[in-house]
C-alpha cells in the first residue's frame, strides 16, 4: 500500500538538444525531476533507451516511491496524433517519422503512455498550475526557433477534429511572404518568432543599415533576439524596429485569437518572453492601437511562469488526466 493516496505520473519532455523529465503529483507538485542531453544522432531505440533509463531513476526516488505512479507522458517537439500515440514527423530528430513512441516506451517501462505535441504539454501545465491558472479557457505561444502554441479551451487541451489544433505559428499573417519550413508562405513563426527576430536584425545590417550590433554581425557571430532586446533598450534604431516589427505580428495573433475563440488569457513564454515587460508592453500597445473597442475588450496577455519545466509538467499533468 501507498504511505500517500495522490497519484502521480511521469512527464518526459523530449528536446532537440535536451530530455527533461520529472515525477509530477496531480496538484503539479514536482516530486524529482532530471535532465540529459538528447543522443538525436544514436537513432530512436537509443532516445527511447535514455528515457526507460530516466524513468527508472525517477521511480527509484524515495519521494515517488511513496505515490501511486499511474502513468507516462511524452512530449515531442514535432506533429502527434494523440489518438494512438504516433509522431507523425519531428524536425528536430532525425527518422522520427510514423513511429508509434507511446507503444515503443510502453514496452520498455511497463506504463501507459500518452503523447502530445510540447507545445500542448507546456499549455495544460501554464493553464492548471502557472500564468493561467484559473482560467478554463487559454492560448499559449512559446516564442523560440519558431513558435510553438497550444489551445485550452473547457480546460482541457483542443485537439480538434484531426488531431492538429492550435498551429498558430502557422497562421498566415503576411500572404505571399516568407517560405516557412512548413512548406507555406507568411507564417507567424516566420516573422514574430526570436529566430525571426534576430534574422531581421541580420538582414537589415547586411544590407547597409547601421546598428551597435554591425561589428559582431560583420564578423559572423551569431545574434539572438536577448542581443536585439538588449540594442532596442539601447536606443539602436535597428534593433528598435526588429523588435517592434515581432511585436505586431504577436499582437495580430492575440487579436485574432481575442476574435475567434475569445480566451480568459494568452500567455507568452520560451524565449522571447525573458524580455518581461518590453515584451508585454510593446505587444499591448499594439494590440490597443489596431483592435477596435467595438469588438470586445482587448486579449489579457501573460507572461508563462513554469519555464523548461512546463513541457515535462504538462506530459505528466496529461498522463493524470488519462
Amino acid at each position: 500500500m501507498h504511505a500517500t493516496s495522490e497519484r502521480a505520473a511521469i512527464g518526459i519532455d523530449i528536446g532537440g538538444t535536451a530530455i527533461k523529465g520529472g515525477a509530477v503529483t496531480s496538484t503539479g507538485h514536482v516530486l524529482a525531476q532530471r535532465e540529459t542531453p538528447t543522443d538525436n544522432h544514436a537513432g530512436i531505440e537509443s532516445i527511447i533507451a535514455q528515457i526507460a533509463l530516466m524513468v527508472s531513476s525517477l521511480q527509484d526516488e524515495d519521494a515517488v516511491k511513496s505515490r501511486e505512479i499511474v502513468g507516462l507522458g511524452v512530449g515531442v517537439p514535432g506533429l502527434v496524433d494523440y489518438r494512438d500515440g504516433r509522431v507523425i514527423n519531428c524536425a528536430n530528430l532525425p527518422g522520427w517519422e510514423n513511429v508509434q513512441i507511446a507503444k515503443l516506451l510502453d514496452d520498455r517501462t511497463g506504463l501507459g503512455v500518452s503523447m502530445e505535441n510540447d507545445a500542448n504539454n507546456a499549455a495544460l501545465a501554464e493553464a492548471r498550475i502557472g500564468a493561467g491558472r484559473g482560467s478554463d479557457s487559454m492560448a499559449l505561444l512559446t516564442l523560440g526557433t519558431g513558435v510553438g502554441s497550444g489551445l485550452i479551451i473547457c480546460g482541457s487541451l483542443w485537439h480538434g477534429a484531426g488531431a492538429t489544433a492550435g498551429e498558430i505559428g502557422h497562421t498566415i499573417v503576411q500572404p505571399g511572404g516568407r517560405r516557412c519550413t512548413c512548406g507555406q508562405q507568411g507564417c507567424l513563426e516566420v516573422y514574430a518568432s526570436a529566430s525571426a527576430t534576430a534574422r531581421r536584425v541580420v538582414e537589415a545590417i547586411l544590407t547597409g543599415a547601421k546598428s551597435i550590433l554591425s561589428e559582431r554581425v560583420n564578423s559572423g557571430h551569431p545574434l539572438n533576439s536577448a542581443d536585439v532586446v538588449e540594442a532596442a533598450k539601447a536606443g539602436d534604431a535597428v534593433g528598435r524596429q526588429a523588435w517592434d516589427e515581432s511585436c505586431k505580428y504577436l499582437a495580430m495573433a492575440a487579436i485574432n485569437l481575442q476574435h475567434t475563440l475569445d480566451p480568459k488569457c494568452i500567455v507568452l513564454g520560451g524565449g522571447m518572453s525573458a524580455a518581461g515587460d518590453f515584451l508585454l508592453a510593446n505587444v499591448n500597445r499594439q494590440c490597443a492601437e489596431m483592435m477596435s473597442s467595438r469588438l470586445g475588450t482587448l486579449p489579457d496577455i501573460r507572461l508563462a511562469k513554469l519555464g523548461n519545466d512546463a513541457g515535462f509538467i504538462g506530459a505528466a499533468l496529461n498522463a493524470l488526466d488519462a
